[in-house]
């Protein structure tokens, strides 16, 4: 069985979107668990992904570089004549659209769809979002003079808003939402801690943190995240057919280049979409990442994700590989417990106890990409020293040749942890 796609809005704002007077306190740990994270509630969209409705995901952006990082999910042979990448993204059982305008100027109001202005942002925004009915909403704009990813916790209704290019230079009405007081907050429902941690393991050369008290700086990128997190708010009950689980934005520093910007926002999405897999399925179980890969010869280092379920008797896990060197061979590997890195090749071997080889070797695809399906019916799962059972766990790495490295020649993907459910 596949899991409904989810759809998340992503947006851009410029630099001086982050203008706003409020100080920001950077947080790498939230002091205590975030209250309004949904737990396992399967509802209508269960229903629909066990009927093989696959759902959508949707992102937006406004300036450069957050256009540009998600200018490969556009279905718009104009904006991405390179081809969508979005359907079953990864083989997550997801579908990913993009939406942005473009900056032919370099950054001002833009062109297209979600120009930088309140009334196109508003106008662009609903329609767009009730198209796709996302099961989950996440929005990026441009942030900091900095190399940060600032997930931010907080998104303001307001009263009054920084001018912007086009008269009339503030939202029509503000503040934008009725239904609640002048002033009111709404708090991110993306599993910010999760995203954090994840986007800071992979070592992605961004400063990731959870922006805890302060706010988005009162432009159009606080408005277009109001938007994502009103949206999520008003879909928030899992009986209707338009269930959102999940809504919330990121800012990201202007220093970051365009490759770090779309690794960084497809590591954001891949953490994002594992907690959506978890609300709509219990039996997706939830994933234990560890051991930051070490960077290649050809790249930024393997990463090791996953998709389907932990449940043995339903046998749908697949693992997938991100950042591998295309081309190369690998050969998917397991233990039963977790150590200290030691050196494996030009890597890091984080798995520990005795090794289980999963055959046969594969290559990496395009873009780095491979996914491996996982028969757990069959050895070394199903029988055998490397036997796993319900309550049992599996640490899994995925080792491979590394033809451009001037060390050992070989490296190792980061590491996740797996327990079994029956």
């Amino acid at each position: 069985m596949r899991y409904l796609p989810l759809t998340i809005l992503v947006t851009s704002s410029l630099a001086g979107a982050q203008v706003g007077p409020a100080p920001r306190v950077r947080v790498k740990q939230l002091a205590e668990p975030q209250p309004n994270l949904v737990e396992e509630a399967p509802g209508q969209h269960g229903r629909q992904s066990e009927q093989g409705t696959r759902p959508a995901i949707l992102l937006t952006g406004y300036w450069p570089q957050t256009n540009n990082m998600l200018r490969a999910f556009s279905t718009d042979p104009v904006q991405n004549p390179a081809g969508w990448i979005g359907s079953n993204w990864e083989g997550r059982g997801y579908d990913v659209y993009a939406y942005f305008p473009e900056f032919p100027n370099g950054t001002g109001q833009g062109v297209g769809d979600l120009e930088v202005d309140y009334q196109d942002t508003s106008e662009d925004f609903w329609p767009i979002a009730d198209g796709h009915d996302p099961v989950a909403v996440m929005t990026f704009s441009r942030g900091l003079t900095d190399d940060s990813w600032e997930v931010e916790y907080n998104q303001r209704n307001l009263n009054s808003w920084i001018p912007d290019y086009t008269p009339p230079l503030q939202p029509t009405p503000s503040p934008p939402d009725a239904s609640v007081a002048p002033g009111h907050v709404r708090i991110s429902t993306l599993p910010v801690q999760e995203i954090v941690d994840f986007v800071e393991l992979m070592d992605l050369n961004v400063d990731p943190y959870v922006n805890f008290t302060g706010n988005g700086g009162g432009f159009l990128s606080e408005f277009i995240a109001y938007h994502g997190v009103w949206y999520q708010s008003i879909h928030a009950d899992p009986v209707l057919p338009d269930w959102c689980v999940a809504g919330g934005h990121v800012h990201v520093g202007a220093l970051n280049n365009l490759l770090t910007c779309k690794r960084a926002s497809k590591a954001t999405l891949r953490r994002l979409i594992h907690y959506v897999d978890g609300v709509l399925d219990a039996e997706v179980g939830e994933a234990e990442f560890f051991c930051a890969p070490s960077a290649p010869g050809q790249g930024i280092g393997a990463q090791l994700t996953m998709t389907g379920s932990v449940s043995l008797a339903r046998n749908d896990l697949e693992l997938i590989v991100t950042h591998g060197p295309v081309g190369e061979f690998g050969l998917l590997f397991y233990g039963a417990g977790q150590q200290s890195a030691t050196t494996l090749g030009d890597g890091n071997l984080c798995v520990a106890g005795t090794l289980y080889r999963v055959l046969p070797a594969a290559q990496v695809g395009a873009g780095g990409l491979l996914n491996l399906p996982l028969d757990l019916g069959s050895p070394p799962f199903a029988s055998g020293p490397g036997a796993v059972s319900p309550g049992s766990s599996a640490y899994f790495q995925f080792w491979y040749r590394d033809s451009a490295s001037a060390g050992a020649g070989s490296n190792a993907s980061s590491a996740l942890g797996i327990t079994f459910l029956p």
